[in-house]
């Protein structure tokens, strides 16, 4: 099964909040909005900064932003940043190669799929995970989302 990790469900979700804000937040603000530990979000922040998602600046006015506007990251270059190449098979893969590779007959399939999936991710934006009306036309009623309420 294709599935993120922890820390970039936690990545996406700082790099939410950070979205919301145009001033710089500390790694203490975010991680009370996130409810995130500090040293996870300190972990992450320092991860993100590093990979050019997000700028940090020091001083009593410092802390983090976003590198640039939430409309312009697709979902496909966190998953990338954060994970590495994702791909859903070893064929799929841009750096793997598979030792039947050669021989198999559905190989070409699963390629089709994993680019269809990830141009779909890349098509997404980090502004569409926090205001979704682009896409809420695609959001079926019947997904569960837990409420914050708990």
């Amino acid at each position: 099964m294709l599935r993120i990790k922890k820390m970039t469900d936690y990545a996406v979700l700082i790099l939410s909040n950070l979205a919301m804000h145009e001033d710089f937040l500390t790694a203490k603000e975010i991680a009370s909005a996130t409810h995130i530990s500090l040293p996870t979000v300190k972990k992450l922040l320092k991860k993100l900064n590093k990979k050019g998602l997000v700028n940090s600046r020091q001083g009593v006015l410092g802390g983090y932003t976003l590198h640039t506007d939430a409309k312009t990251i697709s979902i496909a270059l966190l998953l990338n940043a954060l994970e590495g190449n994702l791909s859903l098979t070893q064929c799929a893969s841009e750096s793997d190669k598979c030792s039947v590779e050669d021989f198999c007959q559905i190989g070409n399939a699963w390629q089709l799929i994993n680019q269809r999936i990830f141009a779909s991710l890349d098509d997404l934006t980090l502004m569409d995970l926090i205001k979704p009306q682009r896409i809420e036309h695609f959001l079926s009623t019947s997904i569960p989302v837990r409420s914050s309420k708990h």
